[in-house]
């Protein structure tokens, strides 16, 4: 039987299921256009998944510009005109595409008289629209120049100095002009930085060289060739700094450089000035826990830098202080992946990835979110925070957790005074300085609003503990005179150690309830020290909690403290028992578990410009807390004072020697599991 509804509610069922349709063919065109995902590195280093950045455009072939197929092209040239320059190795040509990206010339090399030369192994491509001169870096050839119709003007070969080591190869991979017409070249395997050549071609000498990281394996390697013979010794691994693989040149002729990314652990890129020293600071640049390959880098004209993992064929674009922004791509033969990524330009905002493999030129455009995300860093880098609120607001939209967004907007409410939104802002973004500096902002406010209010309070507070400490002399009672009760010696050992577990000792007072009641309250100080440690100050990342080893790390390393404890001193004639030692352990707990709370008020009130003084305080609750747990020791096993000590040390090792057991047979119960389960799923496939 047929149902009729309403005309209105069949209209709202209509536009329902037409809106799940457009979403879907939404989302499924999408996923056609990118068949990649774009990503980024949260403050702990993992990549998380980010909106779209960029989306392949078009993707140029060389039977679509008409001139037959491409073949092993190597290098890519844009120059301020929108012009793009393609260096088609295999086929011995430069095509010049237009602005719309279509062919305007092909041009083939020559000499000086006009004669055809073929490229033997051209690697890279450089235009210098001043000089009106295209460099081409040919690994067998040299550096080849040629004006702007590829007819060869000169040609920088094996330069003659005695700076060079003797087996010195030269094989050029890149080279650049500047403003001034010095040329610099890399050559692969050279590890003294760039070549620097003057106009007419005469060697100047290095460019950016570095020193090799001093290290304990460069420190072994130095004394191990002190001692093997020379023979041995050439045959170790030498210790050399880290090469350039590639560099771009960008506005103000700053040398942008990329190096080996696993060579280094930090600093794959550089912004060299004109004295060859780094002004980007020592970030980690390339994909986190793989193996880099770092091919090209190109610089656009707003200052984002931009380099390519050949190896992964991912993108990844950072601001110009060195901040990710997002990363993008893959390797394949879908549209906007590449079978062979060799080199990346950038045109305006836009992104030209050459394949070499396919003979392919793929063209990438921002989406809004990259481009909020590059307007906002723009206006952030003019000290235009306020401007760049709303391109930051949208980039939250579609990324909640953007930190570089969190920080611009934090670094606009600081600038508008509201300092308890900034400092939000800030704890989104895992910014504890930036949080610090709002923070004390806030607080100082807060003071002088509620400075009545506050110093009533101090007057307060100094009036009770001086009434306290006056009560408490006046009524002060001997030792002897003292009638404690046994729940309350867990708060008199604390304050008064010596005398406490002595008495402790001889009336055998101890509780294992009391005790018990201590170590719940470690278990419950040990997680909120986790939870409520203020952000300053906290390490902690969010939604890693585990309780289970909250708990391992209290009362398991307290249990076996106890147990390792009770097993050395029986063999060294100690007069404690085992309950014995567990009380008196667990009450000698008492000032660490006090002390922090007092660490936890401290690291919500403080910020890291005070940090001296939660230091201060952590190493006073130590202390406490050593000094009764050896006290404690020495009385309940009547040792002396080296004794204790000694008898200390010897738990400590035995905990280490339980720890390594107990990895051991985790790692050796782990592979049984495993092994179990393989040879289960063998017998269920067959």
């Amino acid at each position: 039987m047929a149902i009729r509804l309403p005309g209105r509610q069949s209209r709202q069922i209509a536009a329902a299921l037409l809106l799940g349709a457009a979403l879907s063919l939404n989302a499924a065109a999408l996923r056609e256009e990118a068949p990649y995902f774009s990503y980024r590195y949260d403050p702990w280093n993992t990549a998380v998944e980010t909106a779209q950045s960029y989306l392949p455009d078009r993707v140029i072939t060389g039977e679509e510009l008409g001139c037959g197929a491409l073949s092993l092209p190597t290098d890519l040239a844009v120059t301020s005109d929108g012009r793009v320059w393609v260096l088609d190795a295999g086929n011995n040509r430069l095509l010049v595409l237009g602005k719309d990206m279509t062919l305007e010339s092909e041009l083939t090399p020559a000499d000086a008289q006009g004669g055809p030369i073929s490229l033997q192994e051209p690697a890279g491509l450089f235009v210098s629209e001043k000089f009106e001169q295209i460099l081409i870096a040919d690994k067998k050839a040299g550096v080849l120049v040629f004006d702007l119709s590829l007819r060869l003007l000169r040609t920088l070969g094996q330069p003659d100095s005695r700076v060079l080591p003797e087996d010195f190869l030269f094989s050029p991979v890149n080279a650049v002009v500047d403003s001034s017409g010095i040329v610099y070249v890399i050559s692969a395997n050279c590890y003294q930085g760039a070549l620097l050549y003057d106009e007419g071609g005469q060697f100047l000498g290095f460019y950016g060289s570095e020193r090799v990281t001093l290290s304990l394996q460069t420190l072994l390697n130095q004394f191990w060739k002190s001692v093997l013979t020379e023979s041995q010794a050439a045959r170790m691994k030498r210790s050399v700094p880290a090469e350039f693989v590639n560099f771009c040149l960008g506005d103000g002729d700053f040398i942008y450089t990329i190096r080996r990314g696993n060579d280094v652990q930090s600093g794959q890129v550089k912004k060299l000035n004109a004295q060859g020293t780094n002004i980007l600071p020592e970030n980690v640049f390339g994909d986190s826990g793989v193996t880099l390959q770092l091919a090209d880098i190109t610089v656009d004209p707003d200052g984002f830098i931009t380099i390519l993992d050949s190896g992964s064929g991912r993108l990844l674009q950072y601001d110009e202080d060195g901040n990710l922004l997002y990363a993008f791509g893959g390797k394949g033969s879908q549209k906007g992946l590449a079978m062979g990524p060799a080199a990346v330009q950038a045109l305006g905002d836009k992104l030209l990835l050459l394949d070499n493999q396919t003979g392919r030129v793929i063209v990438f455009r921002p989406t809004d979110f990259a481009r909020n995300i590059r307007a906002a860093t723009l206006l952030c880098a003019d000290g235009k925070y306020q401007e760049a609120m709303e391109p930051w607001r949208s980039v939250l939209r579609q990324d909640g957790t953007y930190a570089l967004a969190n920080r611009g907007l934090g670094k606009a409410y600081e600038g508008m005074e509201q300092y308890e939104t900034a400092a939000a802002c800030y704890r989104k973004a895992y910014e504890r300085e930036l949080y610090s500096q709002a923070f004390s902002e806030y607080r100082n406010a807060w003071l002088q609003e509620h400075f009545g209010l506050f110093m009533a309070g101090l007057v307060l507070l100094a009036a009770l503990l001086i009434g306290t400490l006056l009560y408490r002399r006046r009524h002060r009672k001997s030792l002897y005179d003292q009638r404690i009760r046994r729940s309350g010696y867990p708060l008199y050992c604390m304050f008064h150690p010596i005398a406490g577990y002595a008495d402790l000792k001889e009336r055998r007072q101890d509780s294992l309830p009391a005790a018990g009641v201590i170590l719940l309250l470690l278990a419950a100080a040990s997680i909120l020290r986790q939870q409520l440690t203020g952000f300053a100050f906290s390490e902690a990342r969010p939604n890693s909690f585990h309780l289970l080893f909250t708990l391992a790390s209290s009362l398991g390393v307290f249990f076996a403290f106890v147990v390792c404890n009770w097993g050395i001193t029986t063999i060294m004639d100690g007069k404690g028992t085992l309950r014995e030692i567990t009380n008196y352990s667990a009450y000698a707990l008492l000032p660490y578990i006090l002390g922090t709370a007092v660490i936890l008020l401290l690291s919500n009130l403080l910020t890291t410009e005070e940090a001296m003084f939660l230091q201060m305080a952590q190493w006073i609750v130590y202390a406490w807390t050593g000094v009764g747990l050896l006290t404690a020791l020495k009385e309940v096993h009547m040792y002396s004072l080296g004794r204790t000590v000694w008898t200390a040390v010897l738990t400590v090792l035995g905990m280490v020697a339980v720890l390594i057991v107990c990895a051991v047979c985790y790692t050796i119960l782990s592979q049984l599991v495993e092994f179990v389960g393989s040879v289960i799923t063998e017998l269920r496939m067959r």
